[in-house]
């Protein structure tokens, strides 16, 4: 079962979200975005897991129902300056992804193809701008937004999967 623990200071924001396999922990200094190293023990394997297809994301989507997880996307491009900015602080929070009973599972999504055309996933979801990320629950989308921000994701996941959130 999660817990959640919100702790604010003047200056400081400290979220940690704990999972029976891993937590979420996002420290945001004056300097709000700005990726700290102060963190990179956390997630010591790659847990965002990547996905190629259409069929594979939807089964994933399915999957996390059966769990009531948010399923939070990373979509990007491997030329994408922000996006490779963002994918340091998105690791991050991942810890409990590698589990598909985590209470959020953690997923990435090149929209180019390895013949650099739009993947089928970016095509049928209209994806035009990186990094945007999307916020599934119970196979709706929620939210999707453009950011490079770690905390605008960190703040979209505690409001979605809060116990309180009825979706």
């Amino acid at each position: 079962m999660p817990s959640l623990t919100i702790s604010a200071g003047l200056g400081t924001l400290e979220i940690s979200h704990t999972f029976q396999s891993g937590c979420i922990k996002s420290v945001a200094g004056e300097n709000q975005g700005e990726l700290s190293d102060e963190d990179d023990d956390l997630c010591p394997v790659e847990c965002v897991r990547e996905f190629k297809t259409d069929e594979e994301f939807l089964n994933i989507l399915e999957k996390a129902k059966e769990t009531n997880s948010l399923v939070v996307v990373d979509f990007y491009r491997t030329s994408c300056g922000s996006c490779k900015y963002i994918e340091q602080g998105f690791s991050k929070l991942c810890k409990g992804a590698g589990d598909e009973d985590a209470a959020v599972i953690f997923l990435k999504h090149n929209v180019l193809d390895e013949y650099d055309e739009e993947s089928e996933v970016a095509e049928r979801l209209r994806i035009r701008a990186v990094p945007l990320f999307h916020f599934y629950k119970n196979g709706v989308l929620l939210e999707a937004f453009p950011t490079r921000d770690k905390e605008r994701i960190v703040a979209a996941i505690m409001k979605y999967s809060s116990p309180t959130q009825n979706v």
